[in-house]
């Protein structure tokens, strides 16, 4: 049993046309697709030209930000150091005022 050439070229050239017609309505989705974006730039060129011309003056805001930021936390860094240490003082202050009056308690229940 074989198969003729014939089949054989009919059944390519059936796959073939199948490829060029899906080609062919890929592309005109595609023309359809540019279209659109064409239109939507086209509307809205005005307003695209004003933010180019507004990102640099942008990116240097952003970038002082950046530092403003980092100035931030470097002294949010030295004031939570600060306030351990002042936590430390009072803590270490209110020991021995707790001492001071254990010895004074101490001192007055013995007489």
């Amino acid at each position: 049993m074989y198969i003729d050439l014939n089949v054989i070229y009919i059944i390519l050239a059936l796959l073939g046309i199948g490829a060029l017609i899906f080609l062919i309505i890929t592309l005109k989705n595609i023309n359809e697709f540019i279209k659109n974006i064409n239109t939507v730039v086209s509307t809205n060129s005005d307003d695209i030209h004003t933010v180019v011309g507004k990102l640099p003056n942008l990116v240097d805001n952003i970038s002082d930000i950046s530092e403003n930021v980092k100035d931030v936390a470097e002294v949010a860094t030295d004031v939570t150091a600060d306030i351990v240490v002042a936590k430390e003082n009072v803590k270490s202050n209110v020991e021995i005022f707790t001492e001071i009056l254990n010895i004074l308690k101490s001192v007055f229940i013995n007489k």
